[in-house]
């Protein structure tokens, strides 16, 4: 007799928006930062290289759309598994640009390993919702 990994269990449906909810305002809250206070956001967040705001303003575009994708996604459901799975693949390959680049952050910031740990854990999250979401019974 083979032992077998249980799955995990799902998230409870009752936690799905409220998480979409989180996971929304965690990418509109740095888009809407990096456009009212890009150097703020460069020196707190972001010190990788020299400064360059184009790249800035790129960066809020994909937050803000990300962010804007969760939160039509909280009006019309139909919309959340799509919604979480582009949110998954920004954040996944995210974190794994932080890893890739976990000493290149200027010295003295807060831009290394925490910043790669909390956006693969962040991944996780968003994973756990997408699942949830897969995995919900249709509404009758």
């Amino acid at each position: 007799m083979s032992a077998r990994a249980r799955p995990l269990p799902a998230l409870p449906p009752a936690l799905v928006a409220p998480g979409i909810l989180l996971v929304a305002l965690g990418y509109l809250i740095p888009a809407v930062w990096i456009l009212a206070a890009p150097h703020g956001f460069f020196h707190q967040i972001g010190p990788f290289g020299a400064y360059n705001g184009h790249y800035l303003r790129d960066a809020a575009a994909f937050q803000g759309g990300v962010g804007a994708a969760l939160t039509a996604a909280l009006v019309w459901p139909a919309l959340r598994t799509g919604a979480l799975a582009a949110a998954l693949g920004v954040t996944a390959l995210h974190a794994i640009n932080h890893w890739v680049d976990v000493g290149a952050a200027h010295t003295g910031s807060n831009a290394g390993a925490t910043d790669a740990i909390s956006l693969t854990v962040l991944a996780v999250a968003i994973a756990g919702l997408l699942r949830a979401v897969l995995t919900e019974e249709p509404a009758r």
